[in-house]
């Protein structure tokens, strides 16, 4: 066998044995460790590797907010993190778009290539000594499953015998392991044999970093005049635009602390963020056309360069400013994961603007930009998922509301992660709401309210936790530890 066999197998041993019948906890920490090792003891050079590590960290920050919180946001980002831990191990000039893609397209195409590689295994080889390897590590393995069978039969048919081994337990073998554990195997062998498209990864690989120099002949000199000159018309006009909106937001929110008239919240954050968005995206677009390649010597270069530095400061600036709106919705409303998700375009946006900036002033190609904002993304997917967004929502709502104006119907459909906080809000001396039906903020009327009450919520969402809830040690977080403690101890 080979040696990357080998790691395949404790791979897949370590997958089956921490993964099966378990919820999401300890375990996905210790795989990704036990994942890492094997990695490091096949190549140990990938240690010297920035973005090998980049991707690692990422894998492990993950799974520690896993064990932490186990929410599905912290399991989602590990799994992409370990996609991408996988293509990097084999390829780091790839990049994390083009990474995370072949590594989808090795967990999809696993079962074709293990038919493959398996034919062109039991092909006749010259080298003798590695095939007496490869039939003892076929005999071996047989020999084991042999010796479980004759065990199981010789253990039914002898009750001394059974009673003298019973520290020896194989009941975990059923056909729901076997599947669970070749699903394993699958995955196992999609991330130790990582498959790509090889003309897209060469095409991928073969991509500038930096801005070409552009031919400078006469014909092509008056095109890209032309274009400077409608570049930077545009983008002053932009500018000039930008600069009466930022100046008008900044006399409302800063100065006059309030709503314009006539304007709902929504209309002011939710229907605007879009549109901000979409501006971004489309000017960017037309900067990334306009900025393909290095001019020297086009008129008008400067001058464009100076009003696409000054719209991406200005696009900063109302960033900040929708920021800024999104907080007074959030303080007169509720705190919820719609409007977090504008938080989340926000930051990504100014991340875009901020990467844009570099990219023009270090005369970077189109591909470096795309490349960049989509590892920042990853990033972004992985140092979220360390928050327990559950719990922040539930503590923000209720300390900063009245709780008649709480809506506890929309909290009660978070997570089970913000249990002890709605345990908690029953002992408030200013609780009142046991027996009350839960209002309907989603309704046209405020004073709309669902069937439910408090109590047959916090009941329901009680048991709910309690009957998904595994006491073993792989499926152990810290968010179940807390719950259970003010379930149990704290009542």
């Amino acid at each position: 066998m080979k040696k990357n066999d080998y790691l395949l197998l404790v791979a897949t041993g370590a997958y089956s044995f921490l993964f099966y019948q378990q919820n999401a906890g300890i375990n996905f920490l210790l795989f990704n460790i036990v994942l890492l090792v094997v990695l490091i003891l096949k190549n140990v050079n990938l240690l010297k590797n920035k973005k090998w590590i980049w991707s690692a960290l990422m894998c492990l920050i993950s799974a520690v907010a896993i064990f932490v919180h186990s929410s599905a946001l912290s399991i989602i980002a590990n799994v992409a993190s370990l996609l991408l831990l996988s293509a990097v191990s084999f390829n780091v000039a790839t990049s994390s778009l083009f990474s995370f893609a072949f590594s989808c397209y090795s967990v999809a195409s696993c079962v074709v290539y293990i038919a493959i590689d398996s034919i062109k295994r039991l092909q006749p080889k010259t080298d003798a000594p590695g095939n007496k390897k490869n039939h003892k590590a076929i005999a071996t393995a047989g020999v084991l499953l042999l010796s479980i069978l004759f065990f199981n039969m010789y253990k039914s048919s002898n009750p001394l015998f059974a009673e003298n081994t019973k520290w020896i337990n194989f009941d975990f073998i059923s056909f729901n392991w076997i599947c669970f554990t070749i699903s394993g195997f699958l995955l196992a062998y999609a991330f130790f044999y990582h498959r790509t498209i090889a003309p897209i990864e060469a095409w991928e690989n073969k991509l500038p970093l930096a801005n070409a120099e552009a031919i400078q002949d006469e014909q092509n000199q008056k095109r890209f005049e032309t274009e400077r000159y409608a570049g930077l018309l545009l983008f002053v006009l932009l500018n000039v635009m930008l600069v009466v909106l930022n100046i008008g937001d900044i006399q409302t929110l800063y100065f006059n602390g309030g709503l314009p008239k006539n304007v709902t919240h929504s209309d002011f954050v939710h229907s605007g963020v879009g549109i901000i968005i979409l501006s971004i995206i489309i000017a960017t677009s037309l900067m990334m056309y306009l900025f393909r390649s290095e001019f020297t010597s086009t008129k008008n270069n400067k001058a464009l360069m100076a009003f696409a530095y000054l719209w991406i400061i200005q696009n900063v600036l109302m960033l900040s400013s929708t920021a800024f709106r999104n907080q007074i919705y959030i303080h007169d409303f509720n705190f919820t994961y719609k409007r977090i998700g504008v938080y989340v375009w926000l930051v990504l946006a100014a991340f875009g603007l901020c990467v844009l900036f570099y990219k023009i002033y270090k005369k970077q190609s189109n591909w470096c930009l795309i490349r960049t904002n989509v590892a920042l993304w990853f990033s972004v997917l992985v140092v979220s998922s360390t928050f327990n967004w559950d719990k922040l929502i539930t503590n923000y709502n209720i300390q900063n509301k009245p709780l008649a104006q709480v809506d506890f119907y929309y909290l009660f459909s978070l997570s089970d992660a913000n249990l002890p906080e709605l345990l908690a809000v029953t002992k408030r001396k200013d609780f009142n709401l046991a027996d009350s039906r839960l209002k309907n903020y989603t309704g046209d009327l405020e004073s709309r309210y669902h069937t439910e009450t408090f109590v047959q919520q916090l009941r329901d969402k009680v048991y709910h936790f309690v009957s998904d809830y595994n006491n073993d040690w792989r499926s152990f977080d810290l968010r179940d530890q807390e719950i259970i403690e003010s379930i149990y101890l704290k009542n």
